[in-house]
């Protein structure tokens, strides 16, 4: 098998002296002038086994594009080419372990050609211990899926196609540890091998994703019904290492010559659209749209815009009251995050956050956001406004960091905030991922005397029998579900169950997303305990909220103040 190496560094010049450097190696080279293109060409050539890379680049640094490597492509090895002056920078990545080796600028010809020998000689190991761990016998490559399809569609057999990555893996891999994230990869696949319709293959794609092609073509409603099949062992939970495990999908699917004229622009198709709502922290399975190209491109570039936000001063928060039911006073404030990019203006938070969080990014954003919220809380106690509990979310990549207690100890500390005044809110989905890690960790935060919420409860794997070995002061029901009230009797009576439970577990209960005075009363009978929406009031600045805090009770959308754009 022919060698693949990638290289990667933003000054053309330098490219052309390693390909000089290399041209009597026999390795098939590829290159790159930025992280971002780097890994569009990881993408497109899944044969790449090894990444030279320069350090200092724009938009995107080599640690950082190592990093990235690292997850999506795990057996990838990656080396760092720089100067002496950015050694220090890269100690993160090294210890991180996306980073195979260093080298030296100006380089050595022998050190550069003995780090690549050892890198492929790790990365064909690495693919060795996992075709033994994962059985390739019978699970299909890349190049035999294709060959597949190519004989179907060269026969006139109309084929489906779904691209399939597990939700969240990363956050599997730094808890479990790697030995026992590929245990947990070959669950997934064996269970995927059992589940899949006859006729069918299944291959598996880069890490944590995999592909499987069908000989039929039938109605959306029909393919949907196989992939809810196919899914559907993967409801119950997962024991590996003791611990019991939620595993979710993105799935994109698409259909022989209408979502691609070739097989390997089929598969491709289908990943993109696993990907874009992947992005926007979907669950589910969607077909592929054209338009679905373009958007990937455009966060490809947010991407890359998204590591200078917080140095160019783009990022600031807004706050939503938690509305007492019975006293229309306000009791809590949601924190939430906003970014207005220099050029294209207002990001909506659903396209950025998961960029920050497949990027690591969101660990500086996230403890800057709790900074603020503690720093502005604290300005508002100081002016005599009524007290109530501040309330900031923890993304999935955070609660997975060691040191995330001693983050949030320092921060408070630093603030001065009173712990009793700040809440945590962490979503259903994490939480379901993970229990054991999950009450250990929720277990460190409560000791700091904050408060815990579980944000969106109803959207993920919801475990009750769970909730009553959590620390948790308080559950927020999803919006999804405050919409139909009070028209749907479903979802009423689900409220209604969510509330009650809620109250005999000693929490009390948020309703998000309430918007209309129907809602507030139905939500008034079933006792609910707070209400956050807009018939209250959007998210507002610190100045707006301050007039909210300065002028209560709030009755309803309705309420109007001078100076006030709600």
């Amino acid at each position: 098998m022919q060698r693949t190496l990638l290289l990667v560094d933003d000054e053309t010049a330098i490219l052309n002296a390693l390909k000089r450097v290399l041209r009597r190696t026999g390795y098939q080279i590829l290159s790159a002038e930025s992280g971002v293109k780097a890994l569009e060409v990881l993408q497109d050539n899944p044969d790449i086994q090894v990444v030279l890379t320069d350090y200092r680049m724009p938009g995107m640094t080599g640690g950082e594009l190592l990093v990235e490597v690292k997850e999506r492509f795990p057996h990838v090895m990656g080396l760092i080419l720089s100067g002496y002056a950015d050694f220090g920078a890269v100690t993160n990545a090294l210890n991180s372990g996306a980073v195979h080796k260093f080298l030296i600028k100006p380089w050595n010809e022998s050190e550069i050609l003995d780090a690549l020998s050892s890198s492929f000689s790790q990365s064909s190991l690495r693919m060795q211990s996992s075709e033994v761990l994962f059985g390739v016998d019978h699970l299909l490559s890349r190049g035999e899926l294709i060959d597949q399809l190519n004989q179907w569609m060269e026969s006139d057999i109309r084929s489906t196609a779904l691209y399939l990555d597990v939700v969240n893996f990363k956050s599997f891999n730094d808890s479990l540890g790697y030995e026992e994230g590929d245990q947990l990869l070959a669950v997934i696949m064996e269970q995927l091998m059992l589940s899949k319709p006859n006729g069918s293959f299944l291959g598996r794609m880069n890490g944590d994703e995999f592909a499987l092609i069908m000989p039929f073509s039938g109605s959306e409603e029909e393919i949907q019904g196989l992939i809810k099949s196919l899914l559907y062992p993967f409801d119950d939970l997962i024991n590996i290492a003791e611990r019991e495990l939620h595993v979710s999908f993105n799935v994109g699917y698409g259909i022989s010559n209408v979502d691609g004229n070739t097989s390997e622009l089929l598969l491709r198709n289908t990943q993109v659209a696993a990907n874009y709502f992947k992005r926007l922290e979907g669950i589910g399975f969607h077909r592929y749209q054209p338009v679905m190209n373009n958007i990937s491109k455009e966060k490809m570039v947010l991407r890359s815009d998204l590591y200078r936000a917080l140095e160019r001063n783009q990022f600031s928060v807004v706050y939503q009251p938690k509305v007492c039911m019975s006293t229309g006073h306000i009791v809590g404030a949601e924190c939430l995050l906003r970014w207005k990019h220099h050029s294209l203006g207002v990001i909506s938070p659903a396209i950025f956050i998961s960029l920050a969080e497949s990027s690591r990014l969101i660990e500086p954003i996230g403890e800057w956001v709790l900074s603020k919220a503690c720093y502005q809380s604290q300005i508002w106690k100081k002016e005599g406004l009524p007290p109530f509990l501040m309330s900031v979310n923890l993304s999935g990549r955070q609660l997975m960091s060691n040191t995330l207690p001693e983050k949030i100890k320092n921060i408070i500390e630093i603030t001065g905030i009173s712990p009793d005044q700040l809440q945590l809110e962490i979503t259903e989905t994490y939480l379901m991922q993970n229990i054991d890690n999950s009450l250990q960790l929720f277990n460190e935060i409560k000791a700091l005397g904050v408060s815990l919420a579980i944000d969106d409860f109803g959207t993920g794997y919801s475990s009750l029998s769970y909730l009553n070995r959590l620390p948790v002061d308080s559950l927020k029901i999803d919006r999804s579900f405050i919409i139909g009230l009070p028209k749907s009797n479903e979802k009423k009576c689900l409220v209604k169950n969510i509330i009650q439970m809620s109250h005999d577990l000693d929490m009390s209960v948020v309703a998000e997303g309430v918007e209309t005075q129907a809602q507030l009363d139905t939500l008034r009978h079933l006792k609910c305990d707070e209400i956050q929406g807009y018939f209250y009031s959007p998210p507002v600045s610190a100045e707006e909220f301050r007039i909210l805090l300065e002028n209560q009770p709030l009755i309803g959308k309705n309420y109007l103040y001078s100076g006030m754009s709600i």
